[in-house]
């Protein structure tokens, strides 16, 4: 009977280990698509900054250029 009730703690351990286990695994996969879905959404966010400061770049060329000035020189001494 003593053999039989240590089975059986040794059967119940073993599954309570493989949930634990089960269940630490889920949440690092969770853990890691959330984060890997943030970090696209953010990426697509940098895109869009960088494309804005492109058009400011261009217009701010496009100025410079009718303007006359050539750039951020410093003025000519006199």
């Amino acid at each position: 009977m003593a053999e039989t009730q240590i089975v059986v703690e040794a059967w119940a351990v073993l599954i309570a280990a493989g949930a634990i286990v089960a269940s630490m695994l889920g949440t690092s996969l969770g853990i890691m698509f959330h984060l890997a879905g943030r970090i696209d959404h953010q990426s697509g966010r940098i895109d869009g900054v960088a494309a804005e400061v492109a058009m400011v770049r261009e217009r701010l060329a496009c100025l410079e250029g009718s303007s006359g000035t050539l750039g951020p020189d410093p003025l000519p001494l006199a």
